[in-house]
């Protein structure tokens, strides 16, 4: 009974998931279904409403108090597990070294299509199985325009828009683990399917050892419990929390190498300085502190020069500014911070202006992290 008894502490401080109006999946865990006469494994299509297999081999569901060890909850032949929240789980194989078993994925239409260039939150909570024998990576939800039934019991093989973070391998058995993501609608998409979705050679697959004081015979495979699943739309990024290391953004400030022209002089030199910052931040850093000294410098040389500071911030940034009015015209207070500096260190406020274009001109437009701390910035325009 060990994860029962941390589950029913951990339960009560859950929020009521069936609570949430937004969540576009329907039964999302997956409490309305008929289990009376819920027997064996592979029954998932027989007895839940809007859930469906998505291939041909059926996927697994699970209640508490059933008779049939098979399907039990919290102990049956996978292990012990007792459902995230209500009485109801199911499960899908992810990967087997058993030739008489296959994959099984698990699918549902959602109660309306994405809209076009919304932003959605996608979580699913996952438990490996105590007697699995492998844990591997590739867990997630794939995201589809379309019903999708796999005419066959093979792997299905896609891009799944939903990983954990850098696709680790997700092993955890003793609770459960949320496995989250941002995706933008195209306003075409209304199903997702559930599983792992890397081909046997693709996987990375790790031994798994049998916690103490769990019976029974491991089985020779990598099967994980699925509940609470969600779909909501979202405003920021930010919204979309798995665990609390999301919450700590990493501090990537963005930083470049000019190469000087023979012939440049104090604006040419001014006018090519940038300030770069991380995240939502909006004070001079040491990094900026560091490459201001030259313009501060110049400034002082050539009293003559004005500068105007143009402030910007990145996408995901200006998402937050709608929803926390704390970050509004982040890019103008980047700009108005080093203004302030400047005059902090001898330079009159007279000389300098602030204006900013926010996330309206960004300095590269690639959705990787680097390029987004590349927006970050402040530039400077000589007058």
């Amino acid at each position: 009974m060990r994860k029962l008894l941390v589950l029913l502490f951990t339960i009560s401080l859950l929020p009521n998931l069936h609570a949430q109006d937004d969540n576009l999946v329907p039964n999302p865990g997956f409490e309305n279904a008929d289990t009376k006469k819920l027997k064996n494994m592979g029954e998932l299509d027989l007895y839940i409403q809007d859930w469906f297999s998505a291939t041909k081999n059926p996927a697994d569901l699970f209640s508490t108090g059933m008779k049939s060890p098979k399907v039990n909850l919290p102990e049956n032949t996978t292990g012990t597990q007792g459902a995230r929240s209500g009485s109801n789980c199911s499960g899908f194989r992810a990967y087997t070294k058993d030739k008489k078993t296959e994959r099984t994925y698990v699918s549902v239409k959602l109660t309306q299509k994405l809209k076009k260039d919304q932003q959605y939150c996608i979580k699913i909570n996952v438990s490996l199985g105590d007697l699995s024998k492998f844990a591997v990576n590739n867990i997630g939800v794939y995201v589809s325009d379309r019903k999708v039934i796999q005419p066959n019991t093979g792997a299905m093989v896609k891009d799944a828009q939903i990983l954990p973070k850098q696709n680790k391998v997700v092993n955890m058995m003793d609770g459960w683990e949320t496995i989250c993501g941002t995706f933008i609608g195209t306003g075409q998409e209304e199903y997702i399917i559930i599983g792992c979705f890397a081909s046997d050679a693709d996987l990375t697959i790790e031994k798994t050892k049998k916690p103490k004081g769990i019976t029974g015979t491991p089985v020779y495979e990598a099967y994980y419990f699925l509940d609470d699943v969600e779909v909501t739309p979202i405003e920021a990024k930010s919204q979309c929390i798995c665990s609390k290391e999301d919450e700590q953004v990493p501090d990537l400030i963005y930083s470049k190498s000019v190469v000087v022209g023979d012939d440049w002089g104090p604006k040419d030199h001014i006018a090519n300085s940038t300030v770069y910052y991380a995240f939502l931040k909006r004070d001079v850093n040491a990094i900026g502190e560091r490459d201001l000294a030259s313009v501060v410098k110049m400034l002082k040389d050539n009293p003559n020069i004005k500068v105007e500071l143009v402030g910007h911030c990145d996408n995901d940034e200006a998402d937050e500014a709608r929803i926390n009015g704390r970050y509004a015209e982040l890019g103008k207070q980047r700009a108005q911070a080093v203004a302030d500096y400047l005059v902090s260190q001898g330079i009159n406020a007279s000389r300098l202006s602030v204006s900013s274009k926010e996330n309206t001109s960004p300095a590269n437009t690639r959705p990787t992290p680097l390029s987004k701390a590349q927006n970050r910035r402040v530039e400077f325009v000589v007058k």
